[in-house]
């Protein structure tokens, strides 16, 4: 990674945000505190988790002042919580602002329950983003059930209202790139390995998360890691997957092995040169894209989408637990 390349994560991450905030802002003080399962207590509590882990992160990171944990008590209303967003962001900014390329690669040790863990700067930075979108998509589920959706947060919407077609930096790293998408990998066979205990009829019970249900969801998951590879590797758009062809979690993971195999293959065909290039495909428009722009996105993505079924597995008494960033450099 390099810093050019965390301050467009962190762009993307700021533009979501204020999506979020944007719609939070139409709810009423009553649905602001009503209570949910998605872990945080209802959706003032998730908004403020998510200001609180960059909070923290950049006062660890960069040697701020810690302000202990932020409270959900003393935000008020929305306006309040836009407020110290805003002071955040830009505290993030002019930290970012500070590095180097060669600074990503610095280590940090924080200590907790008597362990010692060790942080890599650029890793730290992408997990504060990772776990942002985590944390937005459970928010966009609360507010999209209120009548409030933020709508679409993909980072291709980013890139496409940004008109983001290039990058600013040389090459980037490519075992940067293939560590996200181990990551991304580990979350899908936690999330895979919970679906496995749900219930026909809970696989295939009525949501309004934006793809109808757990199964829905799975299958738009793995959808987009088959579609992006094809129109990477082709620039042909293929016809989406359907749920109703996936009788159960077996078949959509014996189609999703198949699937991880062949997006390994095309990105260990890929030279570091090509990691970099300008690629085009079309959509409304043609679009121009930095190709790992376009597998950074893959990586975000199913972490949204993973939120999602997280919630409802959670909902159905089979939570998969912590699907950080973090916890999966912690289990390699």
């Amino acid at each position: 990674m390099k810093v050019d390349d965390i301050k467009l994560y962190y762009a993307y991450n700021e533009w979501a945000d204020q999506r979020i905030l944007d719609a939070a802002e139409i709810v009423t003080p009553a649905q602001l505190t009503r209570p949910n399962e998605f872990g945080w207590g209802d959706l003032r509590g998730a908004l403020v988790h998510t200001l609180d882990a960059e909070t923290g992160w950049f006062s660890f990171l960069f040697g701020g002042e810690g302000q202990g944990m932020l409270d959900p008590k003393d935000f008020a209303d929305i306006a309040t919580l836009r407020k110290r967003w805003g002071q955040q962001n830009e505290i993030t900014r002019q930290c970012l602002d500070t590095l180097i390329d060669q600074d990503l690669t610095r280590v940090y040790t924080s200590e907790h329950g008597g362990k010692s863990y060790d942080w890599v700067l650029w890793q730290a930075l992408v997990h504060v983003v990772n776990h942002g979108t985590q944390h937005r998509a459970e928010c966009a589920a609360t507010l999209t059930g209120f009548g409030h959706s933020p709508g679409d947060m993909d980072m291709t919407l980013y890139y496409n209202e940004r008109d983001i077609r290039s990058s600013e930096s040389d090459k980037t790293n490519r075992e940067d790139i293939e560590l996200l998408l181990h990551y991304n990998d580990w979350a899908n066979d936690k999330i895979l390995d919970c679906a496995e205990r749900a219930s026909a009829e809970q696989l295939g019970a009525a949501n309004d998360f934006g793809w109808g249900s757990l199964r829905g969801t799975l299958v738009h998951l793995m959808d987009a890691e088959y579609a992006w590879r094809v129109l990477l590797k082709t620039g042909e758009h293929v016809e989406w997957l359907q749920p109703e062809d996936f009788l159960d979690v077996a078949a959509i993971r014996a189609r999703w092995a198949s699937e991880r195999a062949a997006l390994w293959r095309y990105i260990e065909g890929l030279s570091d040169e090509d990691l970099s290039s300008i690629i085009s495909y079309e959509g409304d428009e043609t679009r121009y894209r930095v190709l790992w722009h376009c597998l950074a996105h893959v990586v975000n993505h199913g972490t949204q989408h993973r939120a999602e079924c997280a919630a409802l597995l959670t909902g159905f008494g089979h939570s998969p637990g912590n699907l950080d960033f973090t916890v999966f450099l912690l289990d390699r």
